[in-house]
């Protein structure tokens, strides 16, 4: 009993610690892997009960068990069931904790939440079908439920990432994603298990390797690249660990926050020196006295009066009176008159 036990638990606990030993630059705290890892472990409740009822919804529509049956039943019933229990473990543990800060800690509660799940499930099916169920899931399924885990946490960590920077449309996606894929593979996996044709088992077998090889190189490529979620602190942190990026050779790199580190010059570890004490030089200062300021009144400016010198009218021409003159009537005129005012005066 005791070995079976130790059998069921062993699987998880050792992918945890491998995990946890590539989180390079700010481990998280144990107690809130832990916690995670318990409500994890708590969401084999609900998805027990949500498999049951998709089950009975099923019955009504198939009478015999088929291919489409097998799909549903797999993917639409069993895959999403477990898959959001887990991202409901993940989200309540970990999305409004400080903690959750760096890009590589999606992985790390991912996978605590998934592997709690697994634990469960695992204890559960080696108590009812022995040592040999045991072993092959220890193999094989416990390292499934981690790989599931894996991507929950990449898609998860980078919609925390799109929340922090303001990307609303972004956090949907990525949370979509850290939940659509899961339910993907988690039906893929079962479905092809469930089935034990020659062609089925190469597919499952080319599924497995792809899904592996793709899951490691995302964690170690996470592993050494790992960088702050919020973009203030994406400013702070250089890539070389905790220290800032030197800009020209032969700079000192200084360190900026997290764990101490040796200084580094030229990509490589310098001894570092202590500091000269600097004595500081008393000398006497004479205060510097200010001139008084001279305060000018200002006089107002008196504007000159405008005189104002009135035009004359222009004066008006004078009017020339036409002269009219009186030409004689014909036979009246007498060029040579006989009697002239000065004979009229003399007589």
């Amino acid at each position: 009993m005791s070995i079976l036990a130790f059998l069921a638990v062993l699987p998880a606990a050792v992918l945890l610690i491998v995990i946890y030993k590539l989180d390079n630059i700010e481990k998280e705290p144990v107690s809130l892997m832990a916690k995670v890892f318990g409500f994890g472990a708590l969401s084999v409740i609900s998805a027990v009960l949500m498999e049951m009822a998709g089950s009975a919804i099923l019955s009504l529509f198939f009478r015999t068990e088929n291919a489409l049956y097998d799909v549903i039943m797999y993917f639409c019933v069993v895959g999403f069931s477990e898959e959001i229990g887990k991202f409901v473990a993940l989200k309540l543990g970990t999305w409004k904790n400080r903690e959750f800060n760096f890009s590589f800690d999606g992985i790390v509660y991912g996978a605590c939440a998934t592997l709690g799940f697994a634990t469960v499930e695992n204890i559960m099916y080696c108590f009812q079908y022995g040592l040999s169920v045991a072993i092959t899931r220890a193999i094989m399924s416990v390292p499934g439920h981690c790989i599931f885990g894996v991507f929950m946490g990449i898609y998860y960590g980078m919609a925390k990432r799109c929340e922090l920077s303001g990307d609303e449309e972004g956090k949907k996606k990525n949370f979509y994603k850290s939940l659509l894929i899961p339910i993907l593979l988690h039906g893929t996996y079962d479905f092809c298990l469930s089935y034990q044709y020659d062609g089925i088992m190469l597919v499952f077998i080319v599924f497995e390797i792809a899904m592996v090889t793709a899951a490691i190189k995302r964690v170690l490529k996470m592993s050494k690249t790992d960088s702050p979620l919020a973009p203030e602190m994406q400013m702070a942190v250089g890539s070389e660990g905790m220290y800032q990026q030197a800009p020209m050779m032969g700079q000192m790199q200084t360190p900026v926050m997290g764990q101490p580190q040796a200084p580094v010059m030229n990509q490589q570890p310098v001894t570092p020196v202590a500091p000269m004490q600097q004595v500081p030089v008393q000398q006497p200062v004479t205060p510097v006295q200010q001139a008084p300021v001279q305060q000018t009144p200002v006089v107002p400016v008196q504007q000159a009066p405008v005189q104002q010198t009135p035009v004359a009218p222009a004066p008006a021409a004078p009017v020339q009176e036409p002269v009219v003159t009186q030409t004689p009537e014909p036979g009246i005129y007498n060029p040579n008159p006989v009697f002239t005012p000065e004979s009229i005066e003399n007589k």
